[in-house]
Parts: structure tokens; C-alpha cells; sequence
């Protein structure tokens, strides 16, 4: 098997079981660029789209251990949240058709990814904002790592647009950013608003590449 090997140690469950990803599931430069331009709350936001069949080993994979699953029925990494956009990036004068202009003269979809270890939560939010929040939540993703700086690179750009229309740069901080994949949920994704930090310190189980 060709496993992920990690650049840091990774505290990995002793009793989990490693897992397959298609070698070409994080190459998306043959799949086109998705925009998301809504104007309603929380409907603005940028990802680099990838090839959700090309996830399919994986989520089945994930799927057999649990049996209860939910899919997207699609595959994505973020690049600016939702909450990123409404809350800073907006209030400061920057469009969402900046954003992915910008994003797009960076050849977005050409941006080079690699595998880290597959995520998982299980367990209660530490603060449920609402009742419907209360409880356990399962939750798997596929950790990436921005190698070359693609992404991140992005993020710099939308940064110094929102710097030159006077935004506030306490607010919003490039690296701040944790790529990954939503591979399938219980209930709901979660997101750093819920507590849920999707680094390394989210690896659960080790990756070996598949054909």
C-alpha cells in the first residue's frame, strides 16, 4: 500500500484502520470552476471543486464502519467561508465577483493538493448555540495540506484587496485556514463557529492511495 506519510507526528487512533483515496481525487484540473454568488445570507463563498466519484472508495470505505452516513454528493475545498465573506469581506466593500476573479486568475482549479489523514469528531459541541445542536455529531473529512501555497496564496490576494478598501486586517487573518474535504456527516457539518478545527489535530486514521 502507498501510504500518506505525514510531516509531523499525527496522533492517529491505535485502532483505526487506514483508509483508501483514489490517487487522482485531489487533482481537479480537469474539473471546472463552480461559482457560488448568492445573494442571500451565508450564499457567497469560494472553493476549489473537485471530482465528488473520485471519493466515492473513500466515503463507501468510511460508510461500511458506521452504516449511517450522509454524503454533500459533491467535493470541495474552501477557500473563503461563508461566514468569512458576510461578516468581513463584504462589510469591507470586497464582491464575491473580486474573489473569484482573483481566484481565477490564480488557476484555482490547478491548485496542487495532498493528502493528510482522515478526520473525524465524535462527540458534543462544546457550546450548543441551540437545543437542535445538543448531543453527539459524527463527522469525517479527508485533512489536506496547501503544499506549494496555492490556497493560501489566494487567501494573501483577497487579503490585500480588503486591506486597500480600508477593512480592518484584525479581522481577517490569510492563514487561518484549515483545507479540507467533507467526506460525509450524521447529522450536519461542522465548522469552526461550532468549535471544530480541521488541522492535523483532527487526524483520526491514516490514507493509502489507490488506482
Amino acid at each position: 500500500m502507498n501510504y500518506i506519510l505525514p510531516k509531523h507526528n499525527i496522533n492517529y487512533d491505535p485502532d483505526a484502520s487506514s483508509f483508501p483515496l483514489k490517487a487522482t481525487a485531489l487533482n481537479s484540473s480537469n474539473v471546472s470552476f463552480v461559482s457560488h454568488a448568492q445573494d442571500k445570507p451565508f450564499g457567497s463563498y469560494l472553493q476549489q471543486t473537485l471530482d465528488f466519484s473520485q471519493f466515492k472508495a473513500l466515503f463507501d470505505a468510511v460508510n461500511a464502519t458506521t452504516g449511517s452516513l450522509q454524503s454533500r454528493g459533491e467535493a470541495h475545498v474552501t477557500i473563503i467561508t461563508p461566514p468569512e465573506f458576510d461578516r468581513v469581506l463584504k462589510p469591507a466593500g470586497v464582491t464575491i465577483q473580486e474573489i473569484e476573479e482573483i481566484a481565477q486568475q490564480a488557476n484555482i482549479q490547478h491548485s496542487r493538493l495532498t493528502p493528510v489523514c482522515l478526520g473525524r469528531f465524535n462527540g458534543s459541541l462544546p457550546n450548543p448555540a441551540v437545543d437542535a445542536d445538543k448531543g453527539r455529531f459524527l463527522l469525517y473529512s479527508l485533512v489536506v495540506e496547501d503544499k506549494f501555497d496555492d490556497l493560501l496564496a489566494i487567501r494573501q490576494d483577497i487579503f490585500d484587496l480588503y486591506r486597500k478598501k480600508g477593512g480592518e486586517g484584525a479581522l481577517f487573518q490569510p492563514e487561518s485556514f484549515w483545507p479540507h474535504v467533507t467526506i460525509g456527516f450524521d447529522r450536519r457539518d461542522l465548522f469552526i463557529e461550532d468549535g471544530i478545527y480541521k488541522g492535523s489535530n483532527y487526524c483520526y486514521a491514516r490514507i493509502h492511495l489507490v488506482k
